[in-house]
């Protein structure tokens, strides 16, 4: 029991840190699977400009590591006269990344629709905004939703990158308990466990949403 005395002593601390990790990646989420959805529309229905500048988008988030992009912008940012507070810098960080990995979610699940049914809404007279918001989308969505949720589940895990520009949540507190407590094994234990916790909440409801497809199908 002596032994994890600096985890008993420090457990609440660690509990804040990851609220504040499930705060920064839910935060982020939303923007990131707006922008996502907004791409993979525009990558499909759009025109030889438009995709171009898409997949060089694409291919230029998804080719730099994140702890190089969260480095970048914000030194970066300063230097333009954009002045964002460390919190809101990191989750427009996070969504511009992970928008580029949703996007292709998406736009897997719009195309993975047989092309019967984008035929049966037109011969119904849909326009296309009737055919996406009434047929198109809520089938693609359901089959993104598996893929969609172990996204998120990566998207937690990447705030631990977020103490190299000096945010503070569970990677950074317990940084800072086991240098007050010198107990490094017992407290990045607890961190592991902390985020397997959320991470496999996560994960867990992907599962499900993978039964519910197979069922429906």
């Amino acid at each position: 029991m002596k032994t994890f005395m600096p985890l008993i002593n420090s457990y609440w601390y660690l509990f804040r840190g990851a609220g504040m990790t499930l705060m920064m990646a839910g935060t982020a989420v939303i923007p990131a699977t707006l922008l996502g959805l907004l791409i993979a529309i525009a990558q499909i229905f759009g025109g030889r400009v438009s995709r171009s500048a898409i997949v060089t988008y694409l291919f230029v988030v998804r080719g730099i590591p994140l702890l190089v992009l969260l480095t970048f912008v914000y030194y970066l940012l300063p230097l333009t006269g954009i002045d964002l507070p460390p919190f809101w810098g990191v989750v427009l960080v996070l969504s511009v990344y992970y928008a580029a990995f949703m996007s292709e979610v998406f736009r897997a699940g719009i195309l993975s629709l047989p092309r019967a049914q984008w035929d049966a809404a037109k011969s119904l007279g849909m326009t296309r905004h009737q055919m996406l918001q009434i047929v198109i989308f809520p089938q693609a969505l359901r089959l993104a939703a598996p893929p969609f949720v172990s996204l998120c589940a990566n998207l937690v895990k990447a705030t631990s990158l977020v103490s190299i520009v000096g945010l503070w949540e569970l990677t950074m507190a317990s940084r800072e308990v086991v240098e007050r407590t010198l107990a490094p094994f017992q407290i990045f234990l607890a961190a592991a466990v902390l985020y397997f916790c959320i991470c496999y909440s996560i994960a867990a409801y992907g599962k499900y949403l993978e039964r519910r497809i197979l069922v429906g199908h």
